[in-house]
Parts: C-alpha cells; sequence; structure tokens
C-alpha cells in the first residue's frame, strides 16, 4: 500500500513543480507559479511520508484494509482462515509500478533539465 501511494504523491508533486514553473515561464502570475511549486514540494514531502512512515508500518495496515478492487476471498488450506487474495496476473501488477515510476522519473529529469 504504502509504496502505490507514495509514487502517486511523487508523481503529483512533480506534476505541480512543472505546472508553476510553466506558469511562471509563461508570465501569468509569478506568485501563483510560486505557490503551486511550494505545494508541489508539500506533495513530495507526503509522499515521503508515505514511502518512510506508513512503509515501516505497512504489516499492521494490511491486515485491517485492502485497496486492491479485484481481490478474491480464499480459504487457506493449512489453517482454514479466509483471506483476500489479489489474484491479479504479474504483468498487470507490475504495469501498476512501472508506469507511475517511468513517468515520475521522465518528470524528474524534465524538472532539474530545464
Amino acid at each position: 500500500m504504502a509504496r502505490k501511494d507514495s509514487i502517486t504523491w511523487f508523481m503529483m508533486g512533480i506534476a505541480q513543480i512543472l505546472i508553476g514553473e510553466a506558469i511562471i515561464e509563461a508570465g501569468t502570475s509569478e506568485l501563483m507559479g510560486t505557490l503551486i511549486q511550494w505545494s508541489g514540494g508539500g506533495t513530495l514531502a507526503l509522499g515521503f511520508y508515505f514511502l518512510l512512515f506508513l512503509a515501516r508500518h505497512e504489516g499492521e495496515f494490511s491486515e485491517v484494509y485492502s485497496k486492491a478492487e479485484k481481490t478474491i476471498m480464499m480459504t487457506d488450506p493449512a489453517t482454514g482462515r479466509k483471506e483476500l487474495v489479489d489474484n491479479s496476473p504479474t504483468g498487470v501488477k507490475a504495469a501498476w509500478y512501472a508506469v507511475p515510476i517511468v513517468m515520475t522519473f521522465i518528470g524528474a529529469m524534465a524538472w532539474l533539465v530545464g
């Protein structure tokens, strides 16, 4: 949960920084562009929060909360306990991580170069 959320926050933060930079370069309102860039920095900070704090406590959250929409209820044959299992193919799971990571990387490179 934490790693997926932090990727989303990083992607949104970099997008806000790029949008703020574009507003400043367009000559609109420098104050508005700066505020958007600052809020993008705050969004990046939230990404680090999710990455560090929630990743440390992910075991506590995973037992009581499942964000995956395509989970199915299965009974563990060894214990007889019912568990939520995500039966999505590995390629789909990889795409859910790879696409946001690549987009965040491209955005970060555009910000650093610009």
